[in-house]
Formats: structure tokens, sequence, C-alpha cells
């Protein structure tokens, strides 16, 4: 919250899905039409059983970042790791001088 009167608001979006993975990104534009936000999602999966009969598709790690440019040019970027379906996430902040990818 005390960073949001910094943040550049988006305008306008693209969204990309990637049709045979679990993952997406996400472009904001400003009113000049310059990148101001920035997000992605994915999930690797790898196959799974319990009874070593039937396999099921388990998440083996996802990650998920949003980024919002703020308006002393800086990028604040929030980034959530999950290693496995069975572990808890860990989220943190960063800044970069540029937009994640």
């Amino acid at each position: 919250m005390e960073w949001r009167d910094m943040v550049v608001v988006p305008l306008s979006f693209d969204l990309f899905r990637e049709a045979e993975l679990d993952a997406e990104r996400v472009f904001g534009y400003d009113p000049d039409g310059d990148a101001c936000y920035y997000a992605h999602r994915y999930v690797l999966r790898e196959p799974r059983s319990d009874d070593g009969e039937e396999f099921y598709a388990a998440a083996a790690y996802a990650e998920s970042v949003a980024a919002w440019r703020l308006r002393d040019q800086r990028w604040l970027i929030h980034r959530t790791v999950q290693p496995g379906q069975d572990c808890a996430g860990q989220s943190f902040y960063s800044f970069s001088e540029s937009m994640p990818r």
C-alpha cells in the first residue's frame, strides 16, 4: 500500500495465453502506449500416481509475477514461487531498473 501512489496506472491491456501449457502473460500500457504493468503465471506439471496404475498431472513448480512501473521509472515486482504441489509458496517484493520477462 505504501507504493500505491507511485504506480503508473495502466489504461489498456494485452493478454496472452499458452494453449498447451498452464501459462499466461499480461502487459498493461499507460496513455502513451508504454508498458507500465506486467504479469505472468505458469505451472509446470509432472505425472504422479498414488497407486502406480492411475496417473495424474501434479504441479511440480509454479510461479507468478506482477510488476508495476513506478513514477521514478523503477519496477516494483511481486513474485510468488511454489516449488511443489505440497509445498507452501514463498512471496517477496523487489525493485528492478527494467521490466521483468
